[in-house]
């Protein structure tokens, strides 16, 4: 087999997509985790969880399933919700299906909170990402991204 050459290797489409991706998500990540933080006292992951636990009918699921969302492992996903439930921001409850198993739901501190996260974290990605993208772009990208993970969502 043929020596692919380095310039070859590194102007690959996946290297620089990649980059791309890398890049942007470094650019805008940081700002928006110190708007949240400084809007609501949330670390990134914190309000992360609260976000897409929100998403869940009536804002409650199994953590396991939030903390999948994330990419989080089991152990990840348990220390985080017993810090979010120190802090009064869900509330643990038995899954009446599985006895086993315990359901989430925001609090009325978690849902305050995110709120307030929301509107911190929005007009930063109004200014900084949206805000250089068409209605149709911004589907398009969606779309694109969606392709890659649909379940991440």
């Amino acid at each position: 087999m043929e020596q692919v050459s380095l310039d070859a290797l590194v102007d690959h489409d996946g290297v620089v997509l990649w980059g791309l991706l890398g890049n942007v998500y470094r650019l805008i990540n940081d700002r928006l985790h110190q708007d949240i933080h400084d809007a609501t006292g949330l670390d990134g992951s914190e309000f992360e969880f609260l976000l897409r636990l929100a998403r869940f009918p009536d804002a409650r699921g199994m953590a396991t399933r939030v903390g999948e969302r994330m990419g989080f492992t089991s152990a990840g996903t348990t220390k985080l919700v017993a810090r979010l439930e120190r802090k009064g921001l869900i509330e643990r409850t038995r899954d009446p299906d599985d006895g086993r198993a315990y359901l989430v739901a925001l609090s009325l501190r978690g849902e305050r909170l995110l709120r307030k996260g929301l509107e911190a974290h929005i007009p930063r990605l109004d200014d900084e990402v949206l805000g250089h993208l068409t209605p149709a772009q911004q589907r398009q990208l969606d779309t694109l991204l969606s392709r890659l993970d649909p379940t991440l969502r």
